[in-house]
């Protein structure tokens, strides 16, 4: 009985056994059928992701041309050398990277290279990007894509390849305006869920036009497909999308007028723009002292740029719309039309003895011996300090802010670029806010001539001389076809006449601007009104002088104005109308000018919106 029961039991066991492994055997065939065929989609394609890699590529950059087409900036295709990774392959990657070093060093000798990518750097590739060529050397000149092409059999793993540079044909013509460019640091891998794997390194606006037309010059990437091994290095490269070139940038600016302006600033620190004053187009945009673009070519040497970053002379700021100046007497034409907006008479005089004196403040006069009794056109021909203190003290703070902030003073022009100084037009307000003192009356008188704590750009002064000339407020534009806009000024016709005839005796009577140079031949073929000024900076030995001189022409149906200052020089008469003189003879230069030609129709903004120009 017992060895019954024990063989039962046996036979059961083997049978439960057996019954186990069927049970297991269609579970397993089940998870292979899953696998096979309805997980095998899946698995294929986290294969296919394994092996492949999708890279973006770069658009070639498109053109800044000026106004008649004149290119200012452009690329240029360039041969640049690259070493291919999958060529010096080993076992370990610090044995990839000793191959990829020493090949590289040897092909340096060759070409009378002295330095390539560090070791750090091929480690970093080799480690992180080793699907991608590494760039060894950019723009290669003739004779070294001669010797390589020579001894290319004996350098095998390197090729050469079309790389990107951007141009400059003018140098540094208008350098502070069109800016310049900057490559990204090396090829650039994607984050995690991006459409890319990898990003080829592109070019960059780093200033200027460049940055702030960025996204409008740069092209429309195309889409590389690399088949890579088990290693990550790659096996083939497939095009999927060819990139597309950037779009054209046309600018308002004059070639021709820009080389004028600075011609007249060379060897000076100084600025001078010129503007349509009935669109807004800028015409000339100059900043001294300049540098070269080209020198950022292909690369940003780190060395140039500090040298040119720490230069006392500063060729790196835009002075047109980036430097902060006191107007000097340029201001004085805001000042009697606030005295004129408020009903203070033209025709009143005030006596000019060779100074203001009031309490402890003393200001001289440009006339020595003063001027006697003067009225507001002859004191805006003659630049009379004391009758401009005299209405300030009639007028009051108030309105001559006012209608400086109604001329955009204080405030950013909208100035399609990145550097738009707004300047300072300051008040009791302001004053307590940046210094906790009180506004005294010294710092009324200092602001009515243009002195104190006031500050404007050049670009600011250009556009308050066309909208002397014009009775409109432009917004100034770089690019051609931006919108123009523009807005009448809060003041009756009648009294900006008044100022106009003040700013026409400046230049026709015997004014300030009638120094030497301008009586010299150096006369403009049409009327031009204008306004000379210096402003006195620093003060002891450090004292200097900024010499300033604003016009627009014809004085009777304005087509240009324009803004200089000149750092260091000795009179607005003297130093920088005779410069400005040249400007407007380069404008008008083989042109018939219509003293009575209309301005071409631009639709005025009002609080309720802007209406663009059709």
């Amino acid at each position: 009985m017992k060895r019954a029961d024990a063989a039962t039991v046996g036979f059961v066991s083997c049978w439960a056994l057996a019954a186990l492994f069927v049970v297991g055997l269609v579970r397993l065939g089940v998870k292979l059928r899953e696998f096979q065929v309805e997980d095998a989609a899946d698995y294929r394609g986290a294969a296919s992701r394994q092996s492949e890699r999708r890279v973006r590529t770069a658009g070639m950059r498109g053109r800044i041309l000026d106004r008649h087409g004149r290119v200012l900036a452009e690329s240029r295709l360039a041969q640049s050398l690259v070493c291919e990774p999958a060529r010096f392959q080993r076992r370990r990657y610090d044995q990839t990277v000793r191959a990829m070093d020493e090949a590289i060093a040897a092909l340096g000798r060759a070409l009378g290279r002295a330095t390539g990518p560090s070791t750090n750097a091929l480690a970093r590739h080799v480690h992180q990007l080793r699907a991608m060529p590494l760039v060894v050397w950019h723009d290669l000149d003739e004779r070294e894509l001669a010797v390589f092409a020579e001894r290319e059999g004996e350098h095998p793993g390197f090729a050469v390849a079309a790389e990107e540079v951007r141009a400059y044909p003018c140098g540094p013509l208008a350098a502070q305006l069109i800016g310049y460019v900057g490559r990204d640091s090396g090829a650039g891998e994607a984050a995690a869920g991006e459409k890319f794997h990898f990003y080829l390194p592109e070019l960059r606006g780093r200033a200027g036009l460049e940055v702030y037309y960025d996204s409008y010059l740069r092209g429309v990437p195309g889409v590389n497909l690399l088949t890579v091994d088990a290693n990550s290095y790659t096996i083939r490269t497939q095009v999927v999308e060819e990139p597309q070139k950037g779009l054209d940038l046309r600018l308002a600016l004059d070639v021709r007028l820009q080389a004028e302006a600075e011609r007249q600033l060379a060897g000076l620190a100084g600025a001078c723009v010129a503007l349509d004053p009935r669109t807004g187009d800028v015409l000339a945009f100059a900043s001294a002292p300049g540098f070269d673009p080209n020198d950022f070519v292909p690369r940003l040497d780190p060395a140039l740029y500090r040298r040119l970053a720490d230069d006392p002379a500063k060729p790196l700021l835009n002075r047109a719309s980036g430097g902060a100046y006191a107007p000097g007497s340029t201001f004085k034409p805001l000042t009697a039309l606030a005295g004129l907006s408020i009903g203070y008479p033209a025709t009143a005089t005030y006596p000019c003895d060779g100074v203001y004196a009031r309490g402890g403040l003393r200001l001289r006069c440009a006339s020595r011996w003063g001027h006697g009794e003067i009225d507001l056109r002859h004191a805006l021909m003659k630049s009379c300090n004391p009758y401009f203190c005299n209405l300030a003290a009639e007028i009051g703070t108030n309105a001559i802010c006012r209608t400086a902030r109604a001329f955009g003073l204080g405030a950013k022009t909208g100035i399609d670029l990145g550097v738009d100084q707004a300047g300072v037009v300051p008040d009791a307000d302001w004053k307590e806010r940046q210094y906790h003192e009180r506004w005294f009356f010294g710092d009324l008188v200092q602001m009515s001539i243009g002195q104190g704590m006031l500050l404007v750009s050049p670009l600011q002064m250009a556009r308050v001389a066309g909208a002397l000339g014009t009775g409109y407020l432009v917004t100034p534009r770089l690019r051609a076809d931006a919108p123009a806009e523009r807005r009448p000024l809060p003041f009756r016709e009648r009294d900006l006449r008044v100022v106009r005839e003040g700013m026409r005796m400046v230049v026709a009577g015997d004014g300030t601007s009638r120094g030497t140079g301008w009586r010299g031949g150096l006369d403009v073929p049409v009327p031009v009104s204008g306004k000379t000024g210096t402003a006195e900076v620093g003060a002891g030995e450090r004292r200097r002088k900024n010499t300033w001189f604003i016009a627009y022409a014809p004085s009777d149906a304005p087509r240009i104005a324009v803004a200089m200052v000149v750092e260091n020089g000795e009179s607005g008469g003297g130093t920088t109308a005779p410069k400005v003189a040249e400007v407007l003879k380069r404008f008008f230069e083989g042109e018939q000018v219509s003293h009575d030609a209309r301005a071409p129709h631009v639709t005025s903004s009002s609080a309720a919106g802007k209406e663009a120009l059709p």
